[in-house]
């Protein structure tokens, strides 16, 4: 009954796309108080998250900006940029993170990083 309950989650997990899958990381890691290791812990220090907080008034050029940074189709671009607070990006340096923000605000848009 175990292995069937566990194939049926992996099923699941196997269809999210890349930000699906990191925001439920995300989530699984707050639900249990996970800390996954020290290591990534330490890493965490150097590697930044960037998130969608306000989409402005360029709306069609965000969809073609946030579609060229994360490799994503145009449809879940547009998916992407319509909910509250998305995960554009993660594991990014500083610098990565700064250059990505300035291309959004110069559309309009509103970030955070962390």
């Amino acid at each position: 009954m175990e292995k069937i309950l566990t194939d049926n989650i992996l099923d699941l997990i196997s269809k999210l796309n890349l930000l699906e899958l990191s925001d439920l990381v995300l989530k699984i890691e707050k639900k249990f108080n996970l800390n996954i290791n020290s290591k990534q812990t330490d890493e965490k220090k150097n590697n930044f998250s960037i998130f969608l907080k306000e989409i402005g008034d360029k709306k069609i050029n965000l969809i073609k900006l946030i579609k060229e940074i994360t490799n994503l189709s145009l449809k879940e671009s547009k998916d992407l940029i319509e909910k509250k607070n998305s995960l554009i990006k993660s594991n990014l340096s500083k610098e990565e993170c700064d250059e990505i923000e300035k291309k959004i605000v110069s559309l309009g848009a509103k970030v955070e990083i962390k």
